[in-house]
């Protein structure tokens, strides 16, 4: 409703335009005059009424009912989740690598069957963003220091460690893979950019599924083999950038071909020792190398060292290594800095790892009761064991799976478990460090595949948790994916 001045200046023209032409005299004048002055008080009612009416209020979202979601709410056991927009990434998304930069920035990737995808968010998880790429062979995604992203792509061409059938037949050449750029702010990726790869001899190892070493923006390294057991490191940046020359690796070191920290780290072994050395900047030498104690270096070690690690937080990557004669160990490392933690129990087979605020969790085998339980350790080697477990397994054979994350103030742990006929999502946290779990409470349980409630990724920026989920939209026959966050190292949740 209009009121003071603005009502006024309604008043005063409809008087105005009441009054222009009035007549001097006479009956009829003074009728028309009447019916003038109608005529504008009516037009004067119709304003006010346009002036009085009621803005209307955008309508509020919908919260489902518990287990039900619509495209921009779930509603879980444990509370409320945002909806992620379904161009941001399908829900048929598979989730690989997490990269926690800091208590804001964090970029999740993954991929679909013809589709690379990175979820990124500069804000703990309260806004999302994506970078997007179709492939038609294979995709690796790496994350820089400032945390800038790289996006490999490449075709499975033959294999030139297999000799082929006849010495006469020449080997074909592989297509060199290309590299996509994307500064942390950046809303797209780059236009692809091809890898100068050295002459590839034959037993050469052929660069699939390589992992690049992220420098910056513009810069990033491959480390290839043209020679069995010779690596170089191999530059590219965006189109248009100048191309640095190669470095190769000395002669009597053996490299894994996954950098590791960010800055990201070179591994390379020499006998039995693992060495550590920064990835050079484009036109600067290798360093000396240092090397890593207390870590025994076996195939099965290594093998382990030249897979992605398996968790990403700072400038720390994380990895467990297999030691002899049947011990599991946890080594971290970054450019500067490495570590090699003894787990208190030997870790579980495909164990989940969980990394955060300066803090490592790992489901191992409990010495004593030989079930599954947790272990959290500091950087410093300090680890502590669950006294109890903190789930209990249902007895009918079924599938599992478990993320971990710590906070500053404590840890927590998700467990999915499933049947052919039935499902189930917990949560359970210790307030502790580790040392005592609450009871478990369920974020979803249910039967049949309608109503599903799956974990996508946990993710810890110091003392918020932010669980992605993926339902069903009630009501319809798709998917999508949701986000909530806890400020309490799990004890409540909420949208973001």
């Amino acid at each position: 409703m209009l009121h003071g001045s603005g009502a006024g200046r309604l008043v005063r023209a409809a008087r105005g335009a009441a009054g222009a032409e009035r007549p001097r005299r006479g009956r009829g004048a003074r009728g028309g005059a009447h019916r003038r002055r109608a005529a504008a008080a009516a037009a004067l009612t119709a304003l006010l009424a346009i002036g009085c009416k009621k803005k209307e209020k955008p309508e509020p979202i919908t919260v489902p009912p518990p287990g039900a979601a619509s495209s921009d709410e779930l509603t879980t056991a444990i509370g409320q989740a945002r909806g992620i927009h379904s161009a941001l990434a399908p829900s048929s998304t598979r989730w690989q690598r997490a990269f926690v930069l800091d208590d804001k920035r964090a970029v999740l990737t993954g991929e679909v069957e013809n589709e690379a995808i990175a979820l990124v968010t500069d804000n703990a998880g309260r806004t999302w963003r994506s970078l997007r790429r179709l492939r038609e062979g294979w995709s690796t995604w790496s994350v820089g220091a400032d945390g800038s992203t790289v996006l490999t792509v490449g075709t499975r061409g033959p294999d030139l460690s297999k000799p082929a059938r006849g010495a006469a037949v020449a080997a074909p050449a592989a297509d060199p893979p290309s590299l996509l750029f994307a500064p942390f702010e950046a809303t797209e990726l780059s236009a692809p950019s091809l890898v100068t790869l050295p002459e590839m001899s034959r037993g050469a190892r052929q660069p699939v599924n390589a992992v690049p070493a992220v420098l910056s923006a513009e810069s990033a390294a491959l480390l290839v083999e043209p020679k069995p057991r010779r690596a170089t490191l191999v530059y590219a940046g965006p189109p248009g950038a100048s191309t640095a020359a190669p470095v190769p690796l000395p002669a009597q070191e053996q490299a894994l071909l996954v950098p590791y920290g960010r800055p990201p780290a070179l591994l390379s072994m020499r006998g039995r020792n693992l060495l550590v050395r920064p990835v050079p900047e484009p036109g600067k030498p290798l360093d000396a190398p240092r090397s890593v104690d207390g870590l025994v270096m076996t195939p099965a070690a290594t093998a382990a060292l030249s897979t992605p690690p398996a968790c990403d937080f700072g400038g720390w990557s994380i990895q467990l290594v297999p030691q002899p004669p049947d011990t599991t160990a946890v080594v971290a490392i970054s450019a500067t800095q490495t570590a090699v933690l003894k787990l208190p129990a030997k870790a579980a087979p495909g164990a989940p790892v969980g990394c955060a605020a300066d803090r490592i969790m790992v489901e191992v085998v409990s010495p004593v009761t030989k079930e599954l339980t947790i272990a959290a350790c500091t950087l410093d080697g300090a680890c502590v064991l669950a006294e109890k477990p903190p789930f209990r397994p249902w007895l009918e054979p079924h599938e599992r799976s478990v993320a971990l994350a710590p906070t500053r103030e404590g840890v927590a742990a998700v467990l999915t478990s499933r049947t052919a006929a039935r499902w189930g999502l917990y949560i359970a946290q210790s307030p502790e460090a580790g040392k005592i779990y609450d009871v478990p409470r369920f974020i979803g349980e249910g039967t049949g595949e309608r109503g599903r409630i799956e974990l996508g990724a946990l993710l810890s920026f110091g003392n918020r948790l932010v669980m992605l989920l993926q339902a069903d939209v009630t009501g319809t026959s798709r998917r999508g994916w949701y986000v909530a966050a806890s400020e309490d190292s799990g004890l409540t949740w909420s949208p973001p």
